[in-house]
């Protein structure tokens, strides 16, 4: 199978949240320590919002944020939740206005395919307050990646303005795993 491809608004929007949540010496850190072509990529400012790169790429970005911020692993659900309020407060806000968060939540694949090429989404049961996703052919992606992809669905959630969003994987979404169900679940 392919490797799954992130559009370039994720590692901006991601190191937005950083610098938002944090300053811009970890930011400076964070691009510092990745490594392999992503850090390549993200030193020789080669990625571009409408860009598309490896899953890997994004992976790798994640793991140097995790190590610099030296906030472990909860940083990355935080950064994506706050990196989506951010997407929703501008780009999404008139969508927001209009639907109700089960149907956002339902129509999840729309969304995704402005941050991901590749991959299938499907709901496997939805009702007020609660949705359980199942994610397969996430080729590349790593548990941050998939802790990532929660936070951005509660900060969907957030932005809808509900109570307590909480993500939590059922099966899959650790290293390696092309696959993940993942259950969200929410108050008005």
């Amino acid at each position: 199978m392919t490797e799954v491809k992130t559009k370039g608004v994720n590692f901006r929007g991601v190191l937005a949240a950083l610098e938002r949540l944090t300053d811009k010496t970890t930011v400076e850190r964070a691009i510092a320590a990745a490594r392999g072509p992503a850090g390549e990529a993200l030193r020789s400012g080669e990625i571009v919002a409408g860009g598309w790169y490896p899953a890997s790429w994004y992976a790798s970005l994640l793991e140097a944020i995790e190590i610099t911020a030296a906030r472990g692993p909860a940083i990355i659900r935080e950064l994506s939740r706050e990196a989506m309020r951010s997407d929703f407060s501008t780009i999404f806000r008139i969508i927001s206005l209009f639907v109700s968060p089960k149907r956002a939540l339902d129509n999840a694949t729309r969304v995704m395919a402005r941050y991901y090429d590749g991959g299938k989404i499907s709901v496997e049961e939805a009702r007020d307050g609660y949705v359980r996703f199942r994610f397969d052919d996430y080729v590349g992606f790593d548990f941050r990646m998939w802790d990532d992809l929660i936070g951005g669905m509660e900060g969907v959630l957030t932005s809808m303005r509900v109570s307590t969003p909480r993500g939590k994987v059922v099966s899959g979404g650790q290293d390696g795993d092309a696959h993940m169900v993942a259950e969200l679940v929410w108050r008005k």
